[in-house]
């Protein structure tokens, strides 16, 4: 959690609606002129009833001498008010009775009109602008998810990233754009209903005042329970993403070990605890709505019984007080929307928080150097490196290295020796607790983490491909590439031969991961495209250890053609396939324990003679 407050982190939301001023500025007009006029209609109520039961002109009242009208309106002001009634009076009262209602229906239709026309460009900017906010936090918060260092991701589950940028931006709608649209329009329907209610009753407008406490209490004890409640059913959701994640990538697994049913019922579980947290969240949130309408209706009750009394006694016409109880009722809309936007608020501030406790890690550029690098001149150097990944226990220890250029150097040792942790601190993938490591005498940690990674190509074990075709997989990164240079790569890499056997060659969709390739094929794409992008340092991370014999022949040869010249750490787990290597590296728990060629290390007591042996044997 960021530790920010809710009002902190809704000022945040609003700050994306920046770039759309405009569209804003046009909406809340469109927003206010569609709750005047929705206000404008509520007080039709007095001239049609005296249209409709009065044969007579309706008399446009004085006010008596002595008689202060609203005590919370100033005479200024009133008297205003009362000059408007009368141009609108004489209006509408022109001509006999017939000619008057025919005169009321056409103005009310007008203003009907406007107002649903203002209305309908209202809602569609409501639905522009959020989408185009959601779009926006979508693209910052995956840009952003690209950009963070690889400890984070070794920390979280891919499904719950998947959540943040699906369904927690898909929350906020409704709570930036549609939420202040909504304050403006229901707060807007308040105030003139309130207004029209004080206007015309003084006395009976005293006893509305009661609402507003009870219900800003009943807002702030909601709103405390309603944001607890989304968390819960957030977190409930991001690990249904997880677990769906999980299974779908690893559904060859799930049908091989016939855990189908299993699977499922782990699944029913987390839905289970989300539908739970969910109920439990919703049981606060519709509680809001009809307890402000309760309330609203207690108050309409004892108002009706008052005011008729009133009129009873004749201190009130009976028109004003179908006026003052069309506007109370009326205002119990607004009151009730706005209920139900603070549970979308605070729901939409939950998901933010969580949007936000990504946006504000900070990225691996953020915490580079500034340093550019386009060129290796010297060689590579280890100089006492120790890293954790826990902070706790070393996974290398005082480790020193140097790799010439054009050096071919090959790391070996049992597993969990420390041997791809040794790699991966070379692109920065992560960062030593102490030493360093330097380029050409320059410490790498000064250096621009894109142009560092620039120098590099990297080959794993468990080749990465997208879903895509052959071609954009071999070019991945690199924009309008000559096919002849990919078919120049493919060649050399040896995979050239089986890309021309596919339906549609260099076009062909691979299938997700590429699973419609051998093990083989995939790895030979991955050399293909390390060899296109050229690059001078290449880190090659047990790339034959799942292949077949037919297969590792192929990829070992065109290992060999993509190390020529190039400076080169491989991290073999057959020794047999490092026998050329210029030097050999033997890592054991952390630490350094030999360093020689092949026939050097086969010629001495050791770690490296006997993992050897045993491979031989095996």
């Amino acid at each position: 959690m960021n530790g920010q407050s809710p009002a902190r982190i809704y000022t945040r939301l609003l700050g994306y609606l920046r770039p759309w001023w405009k569209r804003v500025v046009i909406l809340f007009i469109c927003t206010t002129i569609f709750a005047s006029l929705s206000g404008v209609s509520l007080t039709l109520i007095p001239p049609f009833l005296n249209i409709v039961f009065s044969t007579e002109p309706a008399p446009v009242e004085e006010r008596k001498e002595g008689d202060h009208g609203s005590p919370l309106i100033p005479d200024g002001i009133e008297s205003q008010m009362d000059g408007l009634r009368r141009q609108v009076a004489r209006i509408i009262y022109r001509g006999t009775q017939t000619e008057r209602l025919a005169r009321f229906c056409l103005i009310f239709l007008a203003l009907m009109i406007v107002k649903n026309i203002f209305g309908y460009f209202g809602t569609y900017l409501t639905v522009f602008l959020e989408q185009s906010i959601l779009k926006s936090i979508r693209d910052e918060l995956y840009g952003k998810i690209q950009m963070l260092p690889m400890s984070f991701f070794d920390q979280q589950r891919a499904g719950h990233l998947i959540s943040r940028i699906t369904n927690d931006v898909t929350n906020l709608r409704g709570a930036v754009v549609g939420g202040l649209a909504s304050i403006v329009r229901n707060g807007l329907m308040m105030f003139i209903a309130l207004a029209i209610i004080f206007y015309t009753s003084w006395q009976l407008s005293l006893l509305t005042i009661v609402l507003v406490p009870l219900n800003i209490l009943l807002v702030a004890i909601i709103s405390r329970k309603l944001r607890k409640g989304s968390r819960r059913a957030q977190e409930r959701m991001a690990d249904i993403t997880a677990v769906l994640q999980e299974t779908i990538s690893g559904v060859r697994v799930v049908k091989a070990f016939g855990m189908e049913r299993f699977e499922l019922m782990k699944f029913g579980a987390f839905n289970r605890r989300y539908l739970g947290e969910y109920i439990k969240m919703r049981r606060f949130a519709e509680l809001a709505s009809p307890t402000s309408e309760t309330l609203g209706i207690m108050a309409s009750i004892v108002i009706l019984w008052y005011g008729g009394k009133l009129v009873i006694s004749q201190q009130i016409d009976p028109a004003n007080l179908m006026l003052f109880i069309g506007a109370m009722l009326w205002v119990v809309t607004p009151i009730k929307n706005l209920s139900k936007l603070n549970n979308v608020v605070q729901e939409g501030i939950v998901c933010a928080e969580r949007i936000f406790d990504i946006l504000d890690i900070k990225t691996e550029e953020e915490i580079s150097g500034d340093e550019e690098i386009d060129a290796v001149r010297e060689g590579i150097t280890y100089e006492d490196v120790r890293f954790s990944y826990d902070g706790e226990r070393p996974v290398l220890e005082d480790v020193n290295l140097k790799i010439g250029m054009g050096e071919v150097v090959a790391m070996v040792g049992a597993s969990g020796a420390g041997k791809s942790t040794l790699a991966d601190l070379l692109p920065r993938f992560y960062e030593p607790d102490s030493g360093r490591i330097m380029i050409d005498g320059r410490d790498i940690s000064r250096m621009r983490i894109s142009s560092l990674r620039a120098l590099m190509g990297i080959v794993t074990q468990e080749t990465i491909l997208f879903n895509d075709t052959v071609f954009n997989n071999i070019a991945y990164g690199m924009s309008d590439c000559p096919l002849e240079d990919v078919v120049t790569a493919a060649r050399a890499a040896n995979a050239h031969r089986f890309i021309e056997a596919m339906p549609h060659r260099y076009e062909t969709m691979i299938g997700d991961r590429g699973v419609q390739l051998s093990g083989g094929q995939r790895q030979r794409l991955a050399i293909a495209r390390a060899l296109l992008k050229n690059p001078q340092i290449l880190i090659l991370d047990e790339a034959t250890s799942s292949l077949d014999v037919e297969s590792e022949a192929l990829v070992q040869e065109a290992i060999d053609r993509l190390v020529r010249g190039r400076t080169t750490l491989v991290i073999a787990h057959r020794l047999s396939t490092i026998k050329n290597a210029d030097r050999i590296v033997v890592l054991e728990d952390g630490r350094i324990k030999q360093i020689g060629t092949h026939e050097e290390l086969i010629g001495e007591e050791g770690i490296y003679r006997k993992l050897y042996s045993l491979q031989i044997r095996a």
